[in-house]
């Protein structure tokens, strides 16, 4: 037991050490996350990876290749970011996450070179995922990045491949605010000569991205020329499908996740098997099949509870709120009770526009992030739409409020914020606090 609290406190001491990294703010720029892997002796060099940007589904992309590669039989290393509840979720092997113990070690192990590179927040967790894969000895690892791809901490990496998931805007203020200019940026993830898959759908971010793989060079592949999805049978509990890729067919296959956006990140994970084969990497349709049926990634459309029915989606941006919406159709429901809370620099007024109309009742909270939009000043947006509405601070006085309203036949849908749907899954399931912040 004193071992135990000795420990616990330890890991406390590591997360506060690695949050104050967080406050001296962002510098973009790979120089300093190259002197710190240098000094961990280069672990991204000999490690076998998947190299994943975009602005939408690079996560739900990463999961569903990961659990595919799990039932492969490979020891999968997994980087994702941000965390729902817990900070240590980002890091993990085999659906295990990074423990207490090796977080602690890393940060003791590794502080004087932290200090001594400048490291921050972000660059010294990827560093410590780059380094807990090649010391598990993983078989191959995917990784997310971050935010963009030109100047992202994970743009070390040496990849087998590299895909890219759709391009809408977010983070405007850093990667630009234009489509084409976010482009450019998640594009400085491919690499001389390494296949990239493309799965964006825009007609003109297909040719942007055709010609920006020819600049460099490297070989592309656009997902909408590559698979075809066909027979496309959607529920609550998941989507049924046909796909043909340029290698193959496969009938009845059956995914989890919900929503057509989901079964366009599928596809991705399919043509990426196609080319893994090729490369000699041995996956089988079993294999295939029982990733897409397992696969778990929360807060994606994630069903808390049918009667009444609760639903928890880390939709964020314009692109993700229109993938909601398309998604509600799956359900039947008399009326939404919308718990709606977003960043004070995200696309507020365009995500509101879209969801707020479907709303019989719509109650505004604060996602657990200094960058929240205090919920009041949504009261009057878009006033000719939507219902009633109610603000409240707290997260948990908000859900609260909403499930009073909610009757048997009733949706209550969380939106807005991925600090927003953390906070209400760990409510719902009843943890405890992680001893770190939300914020990214």
């Amino acid at each position: 037991m004193i071992i135990l609290i000795f420990m616990t406190r330890r890991y406390r001491e590591s997360t506060e050490y690695l949050f104050s990294r967080q406050a001296r703010g962002m510098k973009l720029g790979l120089e300093n996350i190259h002197r710190f892997l240098e000094l961990l002796g280069n672990p991204e060099k000999n490690l076998p990876c998947i190299h994943i940007a975009g602005t939408n589904g690079k996560g739900s992309t990463a999961a569903i290749l990961a659990s595919v590669l799990r039932e492969a039989g490979y020891r999968t290393g997994l980087y994702t970011s941000p965390h729902l509840i817990d900070m240590r979720e980002r890091i993990r092997i085999d659906q295990r996450s990074i423990s207490e113990a090796e977080v602690t070690r890393f940060i003791d192990t590794h502080r004087p070179a932290i200090e001594g590179t400048g490291v921050s927040f972000f660059e010294i967790l990827t560093a410590m995922a780059l380094d807990t894969f090649h010391k598990a000895a993983v078989d191959i690892a995917v990784l997310e990045t971050g935010l963009g791809g030109r100047l992202d901490a994970t743009n070390l990496a040496r990849p087998l491949m590299t895909l890219i998931t759709e391009i809408g805007l977010d983070h405007t203020r850093i990667l630009g605010k234009t489509l084409e200019v976010v482009a450019r940026e998640k594009a400085g993830i491919l690499k001389s000569g390494i296949p990239c898959l493309c799965g964006v759908t825009a007609p003109r971010m297909q040719a942007l991205f055709t010609r920006l793989s020819r600049e460099i060079p490297c070989p592309i592949d656009l997902i909408s020329h590559s698979v075809r999805i066909d027979k496309a049978r959607a529920t609550d509990r998941g989507t049924t499908f046909r796909a043909v890729t340029r290698d193959r067919s496969y009938e009845d296959l059956h995914l989890r996740l919900l929503g057509s956006h989901q079964v366009h990140n599928a596809a991705m994970v399919l043509r990426c098997v196609d080319c893994l084969r090729a490369q000699g990497w041995t996956i089988s349709d079993e294999a295939l099949r029982l990733g897409l049926i397992r696969v778990k990634w929360p807060a994606r459309l994630d069903v808390l509870n049918r009667h009444p029915l609760v639903l928890v989606d880390s939709a964020h941006n314009p692109l993700g709120m229109r993938s909601l919406v398309r998604a509600l159709k799956l359900f039947t429901f008399r009326r939404m009770i919308l718990v709606f809370g977003v960043l004070e620099d995200k696309d507020y007024r365009t995500m509101t526009r879209l969801i707020f109309p479907l709303a019989h009742h719509i109650i505004l909270t604060r996602p657990l992030s200094h960058r929240a939009l205090e919920p009041d000043r949504l009261l009057a947006i878009h006033p000719e739409t939507g219902g009633c509405r109610e603000a409240f601070s707290n997260i948990r006085e908000a859900l609260k409020r909403a499930m009073s309203l909610a009757e048997k036949e009733d949706l209550v849908c969380i939106a807005g914020s991925i600090y927003l749907a953390g906070e209400i899954i760990r409510i719902w399931k009843n943890k405890p606090h992680p001893p770190d912040p939300q914020e990214t």
